[in-house]
Order: structure tokens, then C-alpha cells, then sequence
């Protein structure tokens, strides 16, 4: 269906439909009053499908409709607008975003954080544990430049919204779930490249944005509201199976930025973020750090542009470009960190033989000034393989 017209009409022309990732839709009875039920058949899932069985500027429809939680809509529908992640319908004092395909219910979790540096949902409904209509309060916000001064506010306001996150939810690192995520992520997307990593006990698992980009973020008078808290399609085509860490947002905003950019927005974000979440350890791109974020946030992009049947934009085929060189330097680094690791352990083993092995011959000066000097090379590679680490940003 477009913006006005009844079920069914024309969807599969919508902003929000992945084209080319759809094999079929078939009906299904499971639906909320209102809705039409339907199955969204893509290469790798099957997809709840909710469609509005009437236009969405019809009165009537709305006045049957009420909220499963919070508050509900007031007035009558004045505009529809198709977007790609449903439909956006505006009301005299409120906004009404009508969701086809949702995960789990992202919108109103992130609405239950009551966080004041983010701008979510007052109510809606949900079916199933997704989200159908999320209700949001108008609020008079602008968009701004990405100068210096505002990537820092939008950088503190990040961190802000972390901390708030991390008093509801922390849960150790699930290494094993982040991993698999990018062993189904690859295949899915054809990429030739392949990349684990051992996370840190520091990356914890979290609430997160998910959909974090740069241009959420609104000027609301002199403070940063964050935008777009809403699950929605792209959600439902790739669900979360474990909660992801922090940095997962961070990630998906520097892809945008310039080193010098990079800079200023991810040292404002560590002034306000948990501070082991933004820690060296958390930080060490030895296990995996920032970059293997940005890694899975660009396999997203391209199986969203693939799904969409859009041109990959250069900006991503580059950065996979440059996967290869990037692992290269990494298995390098690891090298100089197995001679430093061989380097330190020689002269204890040395000094035990001495010690308590019966016939050990007694060791010479120059015996004594080579194992100090193994243990000093050793400390020189550990220093080499940290220098080595990519830079945090």
C-alpha cells in the first residue's frame, strides 16, 4: 500500500520493502486488529509482515486503534510519509510511525530507559513483542553543522546516553554470539573477507541505539537530543541474538568521519562514557577494539544495499579493501608478540635449571648477561606489538 491508498496496494513499491531480497509474501492469520497478517520471505528468513488494512489517513481506522502501553494519539491524521522503515503519520501535537516488520520491541526498551538525551516513544503498540505504531511527542529540534564544537556535544551526549544504558544493563562479553553474528554476515553478503576477534572482559554487552548515525542527532536549543530510537525493518531483517557492547554505536558514527574528526568525537565520548567501556583493554584493537564494530556495521551496509538492490557505495567497498592489509599488519604484530612471550620465558626456565636441577652447571657472567638480554628483547617486542595495535581512532 502507498500513504493513502487501502491493503495491499502497490507495497512492494515502498521505501521499506527489500525488493531484492524477497523470494515471496504469503498471508498468515496472525495479526492485531487493524492489521492484515503476512509472511515476508527473504534468502536467509521468514519475516512477520504487518500491513494497515486501511488508508492511514483514515480516521476511522485510527479511532479503532489504542495504545497496548503509554499514552496514545490525539486528533486526527493531517499527513502519511513512506519511509524505509514504514510509514510516518502526523497528528496535530504527535507523531505516529506505523512499523511493517520490527525485532523485538527495540523502541519501547529504549523509551523504558527514560533518558533525557534521547527522544523515544510515549507509548504504542505492540503485538508479539514487536513493535507495530510507536508514538512520538513533536518537538521543535533542527539539524546542525558537524563542526568541531557540535561533533563534541554529539560525542558527550553519546557517552551520556552509554552510562544510562550500563545502569540498566551490563552483561559479560558474549564473544562466541559476536563472532557467529559476522560468520553469518559474510556468506550472507558475498565478502571475501573474514575476521574474529577476542573480545575484551571490558566490552560488555549492553542496550544500544542499534541504528546510531550522525544525523539522528538534533539541535534542541543548546542541548543534543539522539533521534531514530526505533527497531524497525533493517532490525527485523538482521536481529541481534545478544545484546551488543557500547563501542557498537561508536562505530557506526566514525565510518563518517575524518581522522582528525574521529578524534574529537570518540575523546568526548570516553570523557562521558562507563569508563572501562572506553579503557585501553575495552579499546585494543589486538581484540578487536573499535574496528571490528566498524567492520560488521559496513557487512551491514552492504547487505543492506544488496537487500535494496542499490549501488555499494565506494566508501564500502574500500573499507573492505583494505581488510586484508589491515589483518596483515595485526598477524605481524601477533608474530612480535609470540618471540616476546618466547624471549621472556627462556631465562626463568633458565634460572630454575640452574637452581634445583642436581647437575647444572653453575652459570657464567656471560651465561647471566644473556639471559638479561633475552629478557630485555622480549620487552622490547611487547613494546613493539603494542605499538602496533591499530589506534583506537
Amino acid at each position: 500500500m502507498d500513504a493513502t491508498s487501502g491493503p495491499l496496494v502497490g507495497f512492494k513499491s515502498e521505501p521499506w520493502y527489500p525488493r531484492a531480497a524477497v523470494t515471496s509474501v504469503t498471508e498468515s492469520d496472525d495479526a492485531p486488529a487493524g492489521f492484515s497478517g503476512h509472511i515476508l520471505h527473504v534468502r536467509w528468513a521468514s519475516i512477520p509482515l504487518l500491513i494497515p488494512t486501511k488508508s492511514l489517513m483514515d480516521a476511522e481506522w485510527w479511532n479503532n486503534q489504542s495504545s497496548s502501553w503509554g499514552y496514545w494519539l490525539e486528533g486526527e491524521p493531517t499527513s502519511v510519509e513512506s519511509t524505509e522503515n514504514g510509514w510516518v503519520v502526523d497528528f496535530p501535537a504527535h507523531q505516529a510511525f506505523v512499523l511493517p516488520m520490527d525485532e523485538d520491541g527495540h523502541g519501547r526498551r529504549l523509551s523504558e530507559l527514560n533518558c533525557d538525551y534521547l527522544h523515544t516513544a510515549i507509548g504504542g503498540i505492540q503485538y508479539g513483542g514487536r513493535d507495530v505504531i510507536l508514538v512520538f511527542e513533536k518537538r521543535e529540534m533542527s539539524a546542525m553543522n558537524l563542526d568541531s564544537k557540535n561533533l563534541k556535544l554529539i560525542g558527550e551526549t553519546l557517552g551520556q546516553f552509554h552510562t544510562v544504558c550500563g545502569q540498566n544493563l551490563a552483561l559479560p562479553n558474549d564473544e562466541r554470539l559476536w563472532n557467529k553474528r559476522l560468520d553469518i554476515l559474510e556468506p550472507r553478503t558475498r565478502s571475501a573477507t573474514k575476521w574474529r576477534a577476542p573480545h575484551s572482559p571490558d566490552t560488555q554487552g549492553t542496550i544500544t541505539h542499534r541504528n546510531f548515525d550522525l544525523s539522528n542527532c538534533l539541535l534542541e536549543g543548546d542541548r543534543i537530543i539522539i533521534t531514530g530510537c526505533v527497531g524497525g525493518v533493517r532490525n527485523a531483517l538482521l536481529p541481534h541474538s545478544s545484546p551488543s557492547p557500547a563501542i557498537r554505536d561508536l562505530a557506526a558514527a566514525v565510518l563518517q568521519l575524518s581522522p582528525e574528526e574521529r578524534q574529537i568525537f570518540c575523546d568526548a565520548w570516553s570523557d562521558k562514557a562507563p569508563p572501562h567501556w572506553s579503557s585501553s583493554k575495552a579499546l585494543d584493537g589486538h581484540r578487536g577494539g573499535i574496528q571490528i564494530w566498524e567492520y560488521e556495521k559496513q557487512l551491514e551496509n552492504r547487505l543492506f544495499h544488496q537487500a535494496w538492490g542499490q549501488d555499494e557505495p565506494i566508501e564500502v567497498t574500500r573499507f573492505f579493501a583494505g581488510i586484508s592489509t589491515l589483518q596483515n599488519r595485526m598477524y605481524q604484530a601477533r608474530t612480535l608478540a609470540a618471540a616476546g612471550l618466547i624471549c621472556f620465558s627462556i631465562p626463568p626456565c633458565a634460572a630454575l635449571y640452574w637452581i634445583f636441577y642436581p647437575d647444572a652447571i653453575a652459570p657464567t657472567i656471560s651465561d647471566i648477561g644473556a639471559m638479561t638480554a633475552l629478557f630485555g628483547i622480549g620487552w622490547i617486542l611487547r613494546r613493539l606489538y603494542r605499538a602496533a595495535a591499530p589506534k583506537p581512532w
